[in-house]
């Protein structure tokens, strides 16, 4: 269960990627996110559709971000399957499942088709390496 802490930072950190750009390097930001305890209900809440839309047509690389920082998470889990980052891992699954209806409401949008299906050297967002410059702090194991 999440903690009223927790779940003051996730709203805090949802609510700067509506207000600043948050480069995908900026490792404390993104660790701290997926290492919150939060609840199913929790993420529900503090991220509305609005917040998803409104994420996509004014900072589209955060949303951007949001979405590889999850995607890459998981990845890392499955290679690294220790139940230390399971917790890691139901973040992101609660946040993608949160995000992904509104980021593929219009059936045609070339930019969810970039993003979901294009390589990295095809992003509108450019890549930054091999990995999609993705990850979040690795340390060796994958995780920070």
């Amino acid at each position: 269960m999440g903690t009223s802490n927790s779940k003051m930072k996730f709203k805090e950190a949802i609510e700067a990627l509506s207000a600043e750009d948050v480069p995908r390097e900026d490792t404390d930001f993104w660790d701290e996110l997926w290492r919150l305890k939060t609840t199913t209900e929790e993420v529900w809440e503090i991220i509305s559709p609005d917040d998803v839309r409104r994420l996509k047509k004014e900072r589209p690389q955060n949303l951007h971000t949001l979405f590889d920082q999850a995607v890459c998470q998981l990845c890392q889990v499955i290679q690294t399957p220790l139940p230390q980052y399971f917790d890691q891992a139901l973040n992101c699954v609660r946040v993608l499942t949160r995000i992904l209806p509104f980021m593929m409401e219009e059936p045609d949008d070339e930019w969810v088709r970039q993003l979901c299906w294009s390589t990295v050297e095809d992003s509108p967002f450019g890549g930054g390496g091999g990995d999609g410059g993705a990850k979040s702090g690795d340390d060796g194991d994958g995780f920070r």
